[in-house]
């Protein structure tokens, strides 16, 4: 059954995609260049969500030391905010500034403008049933992302245990 499901995402998504792709920009309003990387840390961030380093750099895949040297340069170029929670000051809270904020949305894979151009093109009704079920998909993409972020750590707590058993 499901197979049937996964196949019509499948051929859906990629024509959505060229219809709607755009190309990245990499430059700020002043023409500054922004690395691939850099775009890439913004995408990750959030405006009103907050997040520390070290799960952004958990989630990307690098060190902490790494990820703290490229969010002081996105920090110094006014595109990330750095606030000490209140409840632990060891901890820095990172979000987005209105100036990151354009830059991600600049960078985005989607051009809003085609998106715009194709929501015209469909009846009112279909548009809202549509953007339900995207916003549906979304909701239970971000419940399996947060269930693959745990499941390293439990293979991890497990291994050793595993490897008694096996000598």
């Amino acid at each position: 059954m499901l197979d049937s499901e996964v196949r019509r995402i499948l051929d859906a998504y990629p024509a959505i995609f060229l219809a709607c792709h755009r190309r990245h920009l990499r430059a700020d309003d002043a023409g500054n260049a922004v690395t691939e990387r850099q775009a890439s840390v913004l995408d990750h961030l959030d405006a009103t969500r907050p997040t520390t380093l070290s799960k952004l750099a958990e989630h990307m895949g690098v060190g902490s030391s790494s990820m703290s040297i490229l969010v002081a340069r996105l920090v110094r170029a006014g595109y990330i905010a750095q606030r000490r929670d209140s409840s632990d000051a060891r901890r820095v809270s990172l979000t987005l500034t209105p100036a990151g904020t354009r830059i991600k949305a600049d960078n985005s894979v989607l051009d809003p403008q085609l998106l715009r151009k194709m929501f015209a093109l469909m009846p009112a009704a279909e548009l809202e049933s549509a953007l339900r079920g995207l916003e549906s998909l979304a909701k239970y993409a971000r419940i399996q992302q947060r269930q693959r972020k745990r499941a390293p750590q439990q293979e991890r707590a497990l291994r050793p245990k595993e490897r008694r058993h096996v000598a």
